[in-house]
């Protein structure tokens, strides 16, 4: 099949394609140096974003398995891991311990030099995969399709024909999580309530914060065929991911303290404990106000009728700067 025109399906995701892979390889080499955690976060967003990307535009793609979303995802796992091990250590340097009296900075640093012998193995098993044949297949299938890329018969549609198509289904996905009524009350919730919450309804909440994350990203791809209301829409997504990213990091943050410290790290660390109790409680205050603008059923159907109305032609793909 011919490469697809300018406005076509196909063309847009080659671009998109093309981008995020370029993206990928660009922190390889920092990433193997480990000379700043920041290389190694963005070459994980660049799979993440790579793998949006062929999931949104499969219905036009015709991929090799090495290229594949399941794929892809798995070598986003691999990253992932040190990753997260990244993050925990910078929040505790960075958010927590200017904030702590010595005794407990004293606690913490032995909880943080075990967690850099864990860093090392995890670096070491990154360094492995990227100097792996699964990872250099995974660079050759992409680079091959890139040059000589394949596709359905829908890819030579202009995409301006089914970007409500594309766009309704993940919106309804995002809109239908049973996340969004975790905790939905008329009345604010008591303390003794919130906490309940927070221990038995996180992975709820998490896995609502990654469908937000897929819809954002996938919202991000199309975001030049669309106006202001749309730009909005995205950001109010985006926060959702953000908030619910804070309450999710002191959950993380306190399951590493335990298994490191014992049950009892609440007594060594009763400051840090209380931060954490704080923190979730103010964060909750921003999230339900979100919560609600989210189920309400005329925001509700704006969202829709925005997704329903691309504009006459975009400007050229632009260039997302978040991460």
């Amino acid at each position: 099949m011919q490469p697809p025109q300018t406005q076509s399906f196909g063309n847009w995701a080659h671009k998109a394609i093309a981008k995020h892979y370029k993206k990928i390889l660009s922190h390889e080499a920092g990433v193997l140096a480990d000379r700043d955690p920041e290389e190694l976060h963005q070459m994980r967003v660049g799979m993440r974003r790579l793998r949006s990307v062929l999931l949104g535009f499969a219905p036009a793609l015709v991929l090799p398995e090495a290229l594949t979303p399941k794929q892809v995802g798995r070598y986003g796992r691999v990253l992932g891991k040190l990753r997260d091990v990244d993050v925990i250590t910078l929040t505790f340097r960075e958010r927590y311990l200017p904030q702590l009296p010595t005794v407990e900075v004293t606690i913490l640093e032995i909880a943080l030099k075990k967690l850099a012998k864990r860093r090392q193995k995890q670096l070491t098993k990154v360094r492995k995969f990227l100097n792996s044949a699964r990872y250099g297949e995974f660079k050759g299938a992409t680079q091959a399709w890139l040059d000589q890329p394949q596709y359905q018969a829908i890819a030579s549609v202009d995409i301006q024909l089914i970007l409500p198509d594309l766009l309704l289904p993940q919106l309804s996905e995002l809109l239908l999580h049973p996340g969004w009524w975790v905790g939905y009350s008329p009345k604010k919730l008591s303390k003794k309530q919130l906490e309940t919450l927070f221990a038995t309804d996180s992975p709820i909440l998490h896995d609502l914060r990654k469908a937000a994350k897929r819809s954002r990203y996938t919202m991000e791809i199309f975001a030049p065929f669309y106006g202001e209301n749309y730009a909005n829409q995205l950001q109010a997504i985006k926060k959702v991911q953000t908030l619910i990213g804070l309450l999710q990091d002191d959950a993380v943050l306190q399951a590493f303290l335990e298994k490191t410290l014992g049950k009892t790290f609440d007594q060594e660390l009763p400051t840090l404990c209380q931060i954490f109790h704080d923190n979730r409680h103010q964060t909750w205050h921003q999230w339900t106000k979100l919560q609600h603008q989210f189920l309400d059923a005329e925001y509700r159907y704006q969202l829709h009728q925005t997704l329903c109305q691309p504009q006459p032609r975009p400007p050229v793909a632009q260039k997302s700067t978040s991460n």
